[in-house]
């Protein structure tokens, strides 16, 4: 094999590898890669800061922490690949709690208790109905969806705090509490319901028709009325499943904690929605997947664990969690903007 000594010849081949270079870059998919990436190397950091790190126990602890956000973040996740957003998550999550708690307990105004299934039903109605209420003013008043989430959500408080009067209910039934701080072979029955919910929710969003049209209407909602597809009807049945997934998490902790609170909710507005982002689901709508999510999802869950086992203050965790929020968002926008 001869190889070329002509400069000529050696400056044409170093800009062809050059170009080529440059157009295997501009393929990679930076809203994927980089979360991916982003959660090795601080699993690969914190292992290496920290030898309690990787132990089975702090593993599942990190499952565990991260269960009750996924599960609402795997709800928001179909919301914001529509081009939507729902403010009223962490307000329907511990009203759900309280409702269901106080019909298995016969607490509150309930004047006596109800079977435990009747009282998991009835939390999960409660997060239908309000996701329904939102959908329909998104869909069918045309009040955008911040605006409407954010409505509901001030409703919903007001409706708690008089449900509730703010006082905390114990006495929580040990089968409702299972959900939420039971065991199953050892594993917390609360991270098995959240792998579940990913991977009914993951074939949902990849395998069926409802998947496919979310995406079309995320990624041109005129372009997907005109094809046929009944967007209004799609809003509406979005916003109503985040809220039936956020009910359910509101059983999950009313299990985890023991009581019903109406502070439940407290801090948990934004971390789903961030984790959402996070991933690499686009602001803009029609981008984005479970799978992503659920990266999201445990890079901040591992990025607080870690640092928590370093022991950094809450102030330090808030300042990390803020930088890498804003990196991604960096990312995710300009990767929508390429593309």
């Amino acid at each position: 094999m001869q190889f070329s000594t002509d400069p000529k010849t050696l400056s044409n081949d170093l800009q062809v590898e050059e170009s080529s270079f440059r157009r295997a870059l501009k393929k990679i998919d930076y809203t994927t890669a980089g979360p991916i990436t982003g959660l090795v190397f601080i699993i690969i950091l914190f292992s290496i800061l920290s030898p309690h790190f990787l132990s089975v126990n702090n593993i599942v602890n990190i499952l565990r922490q991260v269960s009750i956000i996924g599960i609402m973040a795997i709800g928001v996740t179909y919301v914001i690949i529509m081009a939507e957003i729902d403010l009223s998550i962490a307000s329907i999550m511990p009203l759900s709690g309280i409702i269901a708690g106080a019909v298995a307990t016969g607490g509150y105004l309930m004047p006596f208790a109800l079977p435990v299934w009747v009282a998991i039903l009835c939390g999960l109605l409660t997060g239908a109905l309000f996701g329904f209420m939102s959908g329909f003013a998104t869909a069918k008043l045309k009040i955008p969806s911040f605006m409407a989430t954010l409505s509901m959500m001030f409703i919903i408080e007001g409706v708690m705090l008089w449900f509730s009067g703010a006082q905390p209910l114990y006495g929580i039934p040990d089968s409702m509490q299972w959900f939420g701080a039971g065991k199953v072979f050892g594993i917390p029955v609360i991270v098995v319901i959240f792998i579940l919910v990913f991977v009914a929710s993951d074939f949902v969003l990849r395998k069926t028709v409802f998947g496919r049209n979310i995406y079309a209407i995320g990624g041109n909602e005129e372009a997907a009325r005109m094809s046929g597809i009944n967007v209004d009807k799609y809003k509406i049945w979005v916003l109503t499943i985040c809220g039936i997934l956020c009910a359910f998490a509101g059983l999950l902790m009313l299990g985890r904690i023991g009581s019903a609170q109406v502070t439940a909710g407290v801090g948990l507005q934004l971390p789903p929605i961030a984790a959402v982002i996070l991933g690499g689901t686009s602001l803009f709508g029609g981008i984005g997947s479970m799978r992503r999510t659920l990266v999201g999802v445990l890079l901040m869950g591992v990025l607080v664990n870690g640092l928590n086992l370093l022991g950094v203050g809450a102030d330090g965790q808030k300042l990390a969690t803020g930088i890498v929020l804003i990196i991604a968002v960096a990312t995710n926008v300009m990767g929508t903007l390429k593309k």
